[in-house]
C-alpha cells in the first residue's frame, strides 16, 4: 500500500488563536488526497492507547441533518494498524462500525485507512481530479475513551490549490477540532475555490465557490446572498456565530445540510444561467442559513448532544424543517430577490402538493417527524398514499399559523415574534420538549392553541385555508381561470371532457408501465397495481402516445376493460373511467382585497410585498376618473 504524502501549497483559512494547542490530541490524522482521480482519500491516524490496553474505534453511522441510518463504514475499503517500530497488529471487527485493537497502554497505535469517495451528496465524501469534499461523519474512525481535541492535517496534490473549511486552524496546514461534534459538523472543500468575503453587522461571511468558474458570476452571486444574509440578521435580531461560510460545491448535483457555522450545498453548473433555477438557489441559501438558528442553535432535546451511532427521535421535525421552508422563500421575498407573484406561486405549488398526497390523511405530522428514519429518505411506490413530508406540510402549516396569530392578536404579533422568542428562551444547551415548543405559540397569540395542534400537527384534519387567504387578501383560482387562458378555457368549454384514471406510469424498454398507483383514483379503485405493464383497452393497443386520445374517447363515467401484464400474467380489469380534479390550489390576490389587507400583505412580504402594493396603487391612479375641474 502506497501512502503518499505531498504538499499542502496554499490554505485560504485564516489562523485562529487556540486556547488548548497544549492539550494532547485524542487522535491526529493525515489526510492524502494524491488518489483523489481514482475518488480515494488516504488517512493514516495515530491513537494513544488507553489504560486497558484495547484501544476501541468506532464510526458515525448518520450525519446530522438527515435523518437515515447510512453506515459510513461501508466506504472503507481497507484498514491496518502497526504499533510505531511497524509492528503489524491485529485489527478486530466486533461489530458493523468498530474496530478493536489491542496493544501496550500508552503507546500510540497507527491506523492507516481507505476510503471510497464518489458519493455526491452534502452527507457523504466526494473527490476527483482537482476538487473533492470530505464531511467529518463519513470521514473519521474515533476513539471510544475520548471526545477529542482532534488534530487533522492535509496534504493536496499539486492539481488542488487550497482547503476551506470552518474548523479552526491551528498551524500551516494543520486545524484542531474540540470536539467530536465540531469534527462533524465542519465539512471540508479543496480544490480551486473562489471565495467572496462580505460582512454583515461586521461579521465576516464568505461565500466559496467551487467549480462552474465560467458559468457563475461569483460577485453578483455573493451581492445576492449578502441580501438574503442581511434578512436573515434582521429576522433573528442577532448574528450568533462569529463567522459564517457557505460551501457552494458546483457540480451538477443538489441539496444542501446545515452546519453551525457554514452550510454545505451542492448546485449544478447551469443554475446561475437559469433565472428560475438560479432562484430556486436562493432559497436553498436561505434555507440552509436560517438552520444556523433554527436547527442548529434553537433545536428539540433529542438534537445534541447527538448519538452518532442510533437513530434519535424528535416529534418537531415540522418545525425544524418546515418551518425552515415556510421562512426561506418569505426572506427572500422580502430581500426583493423575488416578487409577490413568484413567492404565492411557490405557496400555492407547496399547498398542492399537499392536496395531491393521500398521505397527508394517514400520517400526522408530528409522526412523519418521529418517522423520518423510516420513512421519508426511503420511499417506495406507496409513499404517496402513506406519508407527508414534514417539510412540504411543514411549510404550508407555518403560514396557517403566520396568520392565525396575526388574526388572534389583532394583527399585533406574528410567527417572526414566535421565532424569536423561541429562540432566546431555547437556544441554549438543552433545548425544547415538544410541549414547551406549542407553547410558544399559545403565548404569542395570548390563546389557546391546543386544539389547533392537535388536529393539524398530532392528527390527520384536512387543512384549512380560508382564514389565512383572509388575513392576507388572497385566494384560491384555477389554473383554467388565469387572466391569460380565458380564450382557452372558452374553448375547452366547448369540448368533451376527458376521462381519467389518474394513472403514473412511464415508459420502459418500450413497455409502458405503471409506476405509482393513488388512493382515491379509478386506478386504484380499478386495481390496477405499481409495475403492471398496459397493453390494451378493451380490444385495442394501448401506449403512452395514443393515452390522451383514449380519454378523450372516454368521458367520465365510461366502463372499459383493461388488459395488462402482471409479472408476465396476462390479466383483464374492470375500469370505469372519471373526471380529474381541478387543481384549485394556485393562489392569487384576491380582486376585491381591501386596502387593509393590501397592507398586511405588504408587511408580511416585505419589499417583494412593498413593491407590489405600489404597483397596484400607481395602478389605482391611473384608473381613476380625471378631475373636469383641474387645468
Amino acid at each position: 500500500m502506497a501512502w503518499l504524502l505531498l504538499v499542502l501549497t496554499l490554505v485560504t483559512t485564516e489562523v485562529q488563536p487556540m486556547n488548548n494547542l497544549q492539550d494532547p490530541a485524542a487522535a491526529s490524522y493525515s489526510i492524502s488526497l494524491g488518489e483523489a482521480a481514482q475518488h480515494r482519500v488516504l488517512v493514516e491516524a495515530r491513537f494513544p492507547v488507553p489504560a486497558s490496553g484495547k484501544l476501541e474505534l468506532w464510526m458515525p453511522v448518520w450525519t446530522p441533518g438527515s435523518y437515515k441510518i447510512r453506515d459510513y463504514a461501508r466506504h472503507i475499503e481497507e484498514i491496518t494498524a502497526s504499533d510505531e517500530t511497524g509492528t503489524v497488529l491485529k485489527v478486530e471487527r466486533p461489530s458493523k462500525n468498530t474496530w478493536q485493537i489491542e496493544s501496550i497502554a500508552g503507546e500510540t497505535v497507527v491506523v492507516r485507512y481507505r476510503l471510497y469517495a464518489r458519493l455526491l451528496t452534502v452527507r457523504t465524501n466526494f473527490v476527483e481530479a482537482g476538487s473533492g469534499f470530505l464531511n467529518g461523519a463519513a470521514t473519521f474512525l474515533l476513539p471510544r475513551s475520548s471526545d477529542g481535541p482532534f488534530d487533522i492535517t492535509i496534504e493536496l496534490p499539486e492539481t488542488m490549490a487550497s482547503v476551506v473549511t470552518t474548523l479552526p486552524q491551528s498551524g500551516p496546514n494543520r486545524w484542531r477540532a474540540q470536539n467530536i461534534d465540531q469534527l462533524c459538523d465542519s465539512p471540508i472543500i479543496f480544490g480551486s475555490p473562489r471565495v467572496q468575503k462580505f460582512e454583515i453587522e461586521s461579521i465576516p461571511h464568505h461565500l466559496v465557490n467551487l467549480g462552474g468558474e465560467d458559468l457563475w458570476d461569483d460577485e453578483e452571486c455573493a451581492n445576492d446572498v449578502r441580501l438574503i444574509a442581511s434578512e436573515l440578521a434582521n429576522f433573528w435580531g442577532e448574528i450568533p456565530y462569529d463567522e459564517y461560510r457557505y460551501l457552494n460545491v458546483i457540480a451538477e448535483g443538489g441539496g444542501g445540510l446545515e452546519h453551525k457555522n457554514c452550510t454545505l450545498m451542492l448546485t449544478g453548473r447551469w443554475s446561475w444561467g437559469d433565472k428560475d433555477r438560479r432562484k430556486g438557489w436562493y432559497g436553498l441559501v436561505s434555507h440552509e442559513h436560517f438552520h444556523a438558528w433554527n436547527g442548529k442553535r434553537l433545536r428539540p432535546e433529542a438534537l445534541g448532544p447527538f448519538d452518532y451511532e442510533q437513530e434519535v427521535f424528535t416529534p418537531d421535525l415540522w418545525f425544524v424543517e418546515g418551518f425552515t421552508s415556510y421562512y426561506d422563500n418569505l426572506l427572500i421575498a422580502r430581500a426583493g430577490l423575488i416578487d409577490q407573484k413568484e413567492y404565492l406561486k411557490r405557496l400555492g405549488k407547496q399547498i398542492s402538493g399537499i392536496q395531491q398526497t393521500p398521505g397527508r390523511l394517514v400520517l400526522p405530522l408530528s409522526r412523519a417527524s418521529t418517522d423520518a428514519w423510516i420513512r421519508h429518505y426511503q420511499r417506495d411506490e406507496n409513499s404517496v398514499n402513506s406519508q407527508i413530508s414534514y417539510y412540504t406540510k411543514g411549510a404550508v402549516v407555518a403560514w396557517l399559523l403566520d396568520a392565525k396569530i396575526r388574526a388572534a392578536s389583532d394583527h399585533h404579533k406574528t410567527l417572526d415574534d414566535a421565532m424569536r422568542l423561541a429562540y432566546r428562551r431555547y437556544s441554549g444547551e438543552r433545548g425544547y420538549s415538544h410541549e414547551e415548543l406549542l407553547s410558544i405559540f399559545d403565548e404569542v397569540a395570548a390563546t389557546d392553541l391546543s386544539d389547533w395542534f392537535e388536529r393539524f400537527i398530532d392528527g390527520t384534519d384536512e387543512l384549512e385555508y380560508e382564514d389565512a387567504l383572509e388575513v392576507f387578501g388572497l385566494h384560491f383560482q384555477p389554473e383554467k381561470e388565469d387572466e391569460d387562458d380565458l380564450e382557452e378555457k372558452e374553448k375547452e368549454e366547448e369540448e368533451p371532457v376527458p376521462g381519467w384514471l389518474g394513472i403514473d406510469a412511464s415508459e420502459s424498454d418500450g413497455r409502458w408501465v405503471v409506476t405509482r398507483v393513488r388512493v382515491g383514483t379509478p386506478a386504484y379503485d380499478g386495481g390496477l397495481n405499481t409495475e403492471d405493464e398496459i397493453i390494451a383497452l378493451n380490444k385495442y393497443r394501448t401506449s403512452s402516445g395514443n393515452w390522451k386520445t383514449i380519454c378523450l374517447q372516454h368521458p367520465p363515467g365510461t366502463a372499459a376493460e383493461l388488459l395488462v401484464s402482471r409479472r408476465g400474467v396476462l390479466i383483464r380489469l374492470d375500469i370505469v373511467f372519471g373526471k380529474k380534479p381541478d387543481l384549485k390550489w394556485k393562489i392569487q390576490v384576491h380582486p376585491e382585497a381591501t386596502d387593509e389587507q393590501a397592507n398586511r400583505r405588504a408587511l408580511w412580504l416585505g419589499r417583494a410585498g412593498v413593491e407590489a402594493r405600489e404597483k397596484e396603487l400607481d395602478e389605482a391612479r391611473k384608473e381613476e376618473p380625471e378631475d373636469p375641474k383641474k387645468d
